[in-house]
C-alpha cells in the first residue's frame, strides 16, 4: 500500500563568511511499509520527526533522498489532486484547519467530489460515522467544542474517501472523555471504511490499542519498527522502555 524507503530530510542552515551553521537532519534514512487495512503508529517525543514525516507523505514538504510509493506509484508522479484524494491528514488543531468565516456545511461540501450526485446525504453518512448530527450545516467552527471540531475534521477528511488517513496527534487538545470518543471513531473507520491509518502520537498506550505496527523515532532516527506485540515486550531498548514507562506514569 505505502512504501517508504530511506527517506531523508535535511534543513539547510544559513551561513556567512564569519559563521557557518551545521545542517539539521530532521529525518535520517527512514524506511517502513503500511499494509492494506492496517494501522501504523509513529511514536516519538517532540522533535523526533513524526510530523515532518507525515507532511512528506502528503507532499506538504519535500524530501532530500529516498523514495515513497503508494500502490507502487511514486508520490512524485501523482498530481496534487490525485494525492489529495489518496492521502488525507488530520492536524492537531482542527480549528486552524477550518475557515472561521465559512459555515461547516460549506466547508464540507467543498471537500466532496463533483461526481457525487447527492452531496448532502453523502456528507450525512460521514458525519454519522463520527457521531455528529446533520443539523450543523449552518453553524460556524467557533460554535463547536474542540472535540466536536476534531470529529468534523475527521468527517471532512473521509469525504475524499482516501486510501490513507494520517492523524497527527489527534488527542493533543482534548480531555480524556473526548480522547476516548475519538479513539472509538478510529476503530470504526478501520473496521467499516477499510481505510489505512497512520496514527502519530507521543502516547504509546494509545498506539497499543489500535495499531498493527509501530515505528519509533528519536531525533529523526528509526529506533524500532515492529509488530505491536514485539514493541510491548521490548526489554532491551532504553528509549522504548522510557516511552512505555512515561505513559504508564501519566495514566
Amino acid at each position: 500500500m505505502l512504501t517508504v524507503e530511506n527517506v531523508t530530510k535535511i534543513y539547510k542552515k544559513s551561513s556567512s563568511f564569519f559563521k557557518k551553521e551545521k545542517d539539521f537532519i530532521a529525518l535520517n534514512n527512514i524506511s517502513f511499509k503500511l499494509k492494506k487495512d492496517n494501522v501504523l503508529s509513529i511514536i516519538g517525543e517532540s522533535g523526533s520527526g513524526k510530523t515532518t514525516l507525515a507532511k512528506i507523505i502528503c507532499s506538504l514538504l519535500s524530501y532530500d533522498n529516498g523514495k515513497i510509493e503508494i500502490n507502487n506509484k511514486n508520490i512524485l508522479d501523482y498530481t496534487k489532486q490525485e494525492l489529495s484524494n489518496t492521502v488525507q491528514m488530520i492536524f492537531q488543531n482542527p480549528y486552524a484547519s477550518f475557515n472561521p468565516k465559512l459555515t461547516i456545511g460549506y466547508s464540507l461540501k467543498e471537500a466532496v467530489d463533483n461526481k457525487i450526485a447527492d452531496k448532502k446525504n453523502f456528507i450525512k453518512e460521514k458525519l454519522a460515522l463520527v457521531d455528529m448530527a446533520d443539523d450543523i450545516f449552518d453553524k460556524y467552527p467557533h460554535q463547536f467544542s474542540s472535540g466536536q471540531r476534531q470529529r468534523i475534521a475527521i468527517a471532512r477528511a473521509l469525504l475524499k474517501e482516501p486510501k490513507i488517513l494520517i492523524a497527527d496527534e489527534p488527542f493533543a487538545s482534548l480531555d480524556v472523555i473526548n480522547q476516548s470518543l475519538i479513539m472509538d471513531i478510529f476503530y470504526k473507520i478501520k473496521k467499516e471504511q477499510k481505510t489505512n491509518i497512520i496514527f502519530i502520537t507521543h502516547d504509546i498506550s494509545s498506539a497499543f490499542k489500535i495499531s498493527d505496527k509501530i515505528l519509533i523515532l528519536q531525533n529523526g532516527n528509526m529506533i524500532k519498527y515492529e509488530d505491536v506485540d514485539n514493541i510491548r515486550k521490548e526489554k532491551n531498548n532504553y528509549y522504548v522502555k522510557e516511552l512505555i514507562n512515561a505513559t504508564y506514569l501519566m495514566n
